[in-house]
């Protein structure tokens, strides 16, 4: 039975606190889909504690591609929460008002409301880190820092623009392709992360997709300038070497306009994903000071875990 201790209220709904269960010595995954503002969003819990870390993924990946150090961070200590950009589908049409930088930014914060946080560290790959900036423009008294991997910014949006047109067409006009194309995907091995990522894409509710790559065609995909220089909380950027979608000028461009951030270099896209370990010292440490700062630690005191009566 879930203790329902410590219950703080979320809207019209309660968030129990539960007690975190290991397995074989390592940390509990926990997924599902919580409600964040008036919508259904998945999410995958690792973790437990004050020292709470919230990510989102990159364009139209799904969370799942943050997972692998998501649970080396878990291990380390924190409380990790990884999130989706596409909302879980629903009946009627999609709100293009749910979909732009700014808006998955307000739903970071959101679900920090609906973990009963105070706290936390935003970060996110491309276009969820920018959505980690835009949590640190929204409410930067509840940020205790930010990591950002691979920005999309002045130079990479011209690379990403024609690819979001692309995207609109095949979630608009492709579907015989993506019906081909999961048939095919039953056919790949399910032991491996990239297989998992593209049964995710193409499960995930087109009218949904169509709806984020829209709003991010029409609405805002990072903060401006002049916001990003008002983000005073510290910031560890991740500058992802050989990546042709994402420029690492942008990354460099944006480490000078933070005035607390530190610049990491990343080998790969893949690294944190396969290679997890070889900045993994390098975000812990950034972490720990983060959490350790003073108006930081009397917030991250308790924060209780989402639990399995709550996921749905």
């Amino acid at each position: 039975m879930l203790s329902t201790e410590g219950v703080r209220p979320v809207s019209a709904q309660q968030v129990p606190h539960v007690s975190l269960t290991q397995n074989h010595g390592k940390v509990r995954r926990r997924e599902g889909y919580v409600l964040v503002d008036g919508v259904r969003l998945g999410i995958t819990e690792f973790g437990s504690g004050g020292r709470l870390v919230i990510l989102a993924p990159s364009l139209l990946l799904s969370r799942r591609m943050q997972e692998p150090w998501a649970r080396e961070l878990a291990e380390r200590g924190f409380h990790v929460v990884c999130m989706n950009n596409v909302l879980a589908a629903k009946n009627g049409p999609a709100d293009l008002d749910d979909y732009s930088a700014e808006a998955i930014g307000r739903r970071m914060v959101g679900l920090l409301d609906a973990i009963g946080g105070e706290i936390a560290v935003f970060g996110g790959t491309s276009l969820g880190a920018n959505a980690a900036l835009e949590a640190a423009v929204l409410d930067p008294n509840r940020t205790a820092g930010i990591i950002v991997e691979a920005p999309i910014l002045d130079k990479s949006v011209v690379i990403i623009a024609p690819i979001l047109t692309l995207a609109y067409e095949l979630f608009t006009l492709g579907r015989p392709v993506l019906w081909f194309a999961r048939r095919f995907a039953g056919m790949l091995p399910s032991n491996n992360l990239v297989t998992r990522l593209i049964w995710d894409f193409l499960s995930a509710s087109r009218v949904e997709q169509a709806a984020l790559v829209q709003g991010l065609m029409l609405g805002r995909i990072a903060p401006p300038r002049k916001l990003r220089r008002s983000i005073a909380v510290p910031a560890l950027i991740l500058s992802v070497n050989r990546d042709p979608f994402h420029v690492a000028a942008d990354a460099e461009q944006l480490a000078e306009d933070l005035p607390d951030s530190q610049l990491h270099q990343v080998s790969s896209a893949w690294t944190l994903r396969s290679r997890v370990r070889a900045v993994s010292p390098a975000i812990v440490s950034f972490l720990n000071e983060a959490f350790a700062a003073p108006w930081v630690i009397s917030r991250t005191i308790f924060t209780p875990n989402i639990g399995d009566s709550h996921l749905n």
